[in-house]
């Protein structure tokens, strides 16, 4: 019932911004692409893909995660992430350590929940320098930074190793049900555990840290190639700031894989530098960002999509990590 909703959502978020928009303007926008640009940005999804695999690996070297089974796992949560929100197929990943590689339940979820504060955090540390400084000039963005800096000091919560973060989600967890407020408690508890081993081996720390910020900056640049390749000037700093506030309503769990607040966000955000055809194309490659990937893991996503089967199967019976 709630992926029905999300892709009702979706479909009219689309529908909304298409009447808006001349589709023979689109079709002319797609019609005029730069192929070399077009064909650059869309090939980034590989070394995109690999430089994730390759971060996985160092983050769980202890697991003795081979390369190719990092980049499986890569494709394959790409592929659950298509039809699941918020990203949520990235949870599978610690089925894997637990099930394959004899991780403790707890410990493989708490570093995949590690893996995607790195995420956030190092797409949000490129987002609020770009947001402060485009916010100079466009007053709107300067307000959306606000957010978007709250989000990166919580990012920064759970990767440093601190006990802010458990003490946080504690805190939280006074308002919820006794049996949620238990597992919260928990998992507070090990993400913390984990924030320390992190951080118990200063150069994988620092290597892991420098290959995620630079992994995301590479995603941001995918963003400007495109713009490029639609024939667009749109200033670097000024792309990722329009760029990190773009990906973050897409990752709200209202639609689709983002697919129509995502599109939305783009004709807003870049509209001083792109017609309203043109960032609707845009959109469309920034949708192809999640699906060529996810095409490609769908040889591998029928174990991952049973794990999760398994995952939930365990949280309705009480005992899921």
């Amino acid at each position: 019932m709630r992926r029905t909703v999300s892709i009702v959502i979706s479909l009219g978020l689309l529908l909304l911004l298409y009447a808006a928009v001349d589709v023979g303007a689109l079709i002319a926008a797609i019609g005029s692409a730069d192929i070399f640009w077009l064909v650059t940005g869309l090939l980034m999804v590989v070394p995109l893909t690999l430089a994730t695999a390759l971060r996985f690996t160092a983050l769980v070297m202890e697991a003795h995660v081979g390369f190719a089974e990092a980049n499986r796992l890569v494709l394959a949560t790409s592929t659950l992430n298509l039809f699941l929100p918020s990203k949520l197929g990235d949870f599978a990943k610690a089925y894997v350590l637990s099930a394959r590689h004899g991780m403790e339940g707890e410990r493989a979820l708490s570093i995949v929940v590690f893996e995607k504060a790195l995420d956030m955090a190092s797409l949000l540390l490129w987002g609020a320098f770009a947001c402060l400084y485009v916010g100079f000039s466009r007053p709107d963005v300067l307000v959306f930074a606000i957010p978007v800096v709250v989000l990166l000091g919580l990012s920064l919560l759970v990767i440093l190793p601190l006990p802010a973060f458990a003490w946080l989600i504690r805190f939280v967890a006074r308002w919820l049900p006794k049996s949620i407020a238990g597992k919260a408690g928990r998992l507070a508890d090990s993400a913390a555990g984990v924030a320390v081993w992190f951080w118990q081996r200063p150069a994988r720390a620092a290597g892991v840290l420098l290959l995620s910020v630079l992994l995301w900056g590479a995603h941001l640049l995918q963003f400007w190639l495109f713009t490029k390749a639609i024939g667009g000037f749109v200033p670097l700093l000024d792309n990722m700031a329009f760029a990190t506030l773009s990906i973050l309503v897409g990752l709200l769990p209202f639609t689709f894989a983002g697919i129509g607040s995502r599109d939305v966000a783009i004709v807003y955000f870049y509209g001083p530098y792109l017609s309203a055809a043109a960032a609707a194309f845009l959109g469309i490659l920034a949708t192809l960002r999640y699906v060529i990937p996810a095409i490609a893991g769908i040889p591998f996503a029928g174990d991952l999509a049973a794990a999760a089967a398994v995952q939930r199967s365990k949280a309705r019976d009480g005992s899921a990590y």
